[in-house]
């Protein structure tokens, strides 16, 4: 599964509206793609703590879940959607079977993730946009919002959005023409694109944290 994301703009920031969308997958009979346990020592759950986030078992059968710690209001953001950042290639060639374009790097990473009990469903993908990708499926490395399950849009459930923000960080100046002209210039980081989750409404302590991954999702 790709989880694919469609941006609007609002704001100072970008809404972001994900969906998923089944490509090359190599689970030919549609089975559940079987879950490894997530250490407690995983950047995944230590983010929760920071962020005020209880990983706990949800409810009908999701699985683990992301819940408040504490009352959250409305339009504050819970956290940042992280993960390894990867190009098309790579994604073409560790998850939709492409196995023409793997390379020794590849074949490292695949070595990597098994041998720290890491899945490799590619379940956990959001396209920001330039042939770049966040895969938040290594705990090593992903925050807790890869715990966020589905609710149907519209519905008191479905509590949080995704976001793409620009970092607000400072420019840099670089020995240019625009330097010369006293300007300063954008550094890649300043173009780099970091995806949020925003709260839609005040959210009291215990409630679960879900967001609408969208129809796509759940076409068979």
């Amino acid at each position: 599964l790709l989880i694919v994301i469609m941006c609007r703009q609002h704001n100072s920031s970008t809404i972001v509206e994900a969906f998923t969308a089944k490509l090359n997958t190599n689970n030919k009979n549609n089975q559940p793609t079987p879950r490894p346990i997530i250490p407690s020592d995983s950047f995944a759950h230590l983010s929760a703590i920071k962020d005020g986030i209880d990983i706990l078992p949800a409810p009908n059968g999701k699985g683990m879940g992301a819940f408040a710690a504490t009352f959250v209001a409305k339009g504050s953001t819970l956290g940042q959607y992280t993960g390894e950042n990867l190009t098309r290639r790579q994604i073409e060639a560790r998850y939709w079977g492409f196995s023409k374009k793997a390379n020794k790097h590849d074949r490292k990473w695949r070595n990597s993730r098994k041998r720290r009990n890491q899945g490799m469903s590619g379940d956990y993908l959001f396209d920001m946009g330039d042939d770049i990708f966040i895969d938040g499926e290594d705990a090593d490395v992903s925050s807790w919002c890869r715990f966020a399950n589905h609710s149907s849009p519209g519905i008191m459930a479905c509590n949080i959005e995704a976001r793409a923000r620009r970092r607000q960080s400072p420019m840099a100046k670089i020995i240019s023409g625009a330097e010369k002209k006293g300007k300063d210039a954008p550094t890649e980081d300043d173009k780099a694109c970091h995806l949020y989750f925003v709260a839609l409404r005040d959210i009291e302590a215990g409630t679960e944290i879900c967001y609408d991954y969208g129809v796509e999702y759940w076409d068979t």
